[in-house]
């Protein structure tokens, strides 16, 4: 017996779970590959984030070593302004005193300019300069 064409209702039948069966497939890649994309997404964009903000803390450090460098130069200064040889060095060059025993003496000279600003910052200007090493 020869085959029997199939009804139109079979046909329609098979036909339709063929298209179904071939996106399936399509719609499993589409989602798959949407999955895929948001996690390379978030993981480039955390890694972005990561290197921003190693950048900002090297940054940050940078800034903090330069002022725990100017807070170290500025506890000299006040040490300095503190200690006997500056009250003594202001009091005879400024003030004009001297020590009992002494004699003080007037030069006529211009007026002194103010003060040289040869170093940076300028509070370190009013530090003495160190003494080269011997060697």
């Amino acid at each position: 017996m020869p085959d029997a064409p199939p009804s139109p209702e079979t046909r329609q039948t098979v036909t339709g779970s063929g298209a179904l069966q071939r996106l399936i497939p399509a719609v499993l890649f589409i989602v798959t590959l949407s999955i895929v994309g948001y996690v390379v997404f978030n993981g480039v964009e955390g890694l972005l984030r990561s290197n921003g903000l190693d950048a900002q803390i090297a940054a940050l450090e940078a800034d903090v070593d330069d002022l725990q460098w100017e807070a170290e130069q500025l506890s000299a200064l006040v040490a300095y302004l503190d200690s006997d040889e500056y009250i003594e060095r202001t009091a005879r060059e400024d003030l004009g005193l001297v020590r009992p025993g002494e004699e003080a003496f007037g030069v006529h000279a211009p007026p002194r300019p103010g003060l040289a600003i040869l170093r940076s910052p300028w509070w370190a200007n009013l530090l003495p300069e160190a003494a080269p090493p011997q060697p």
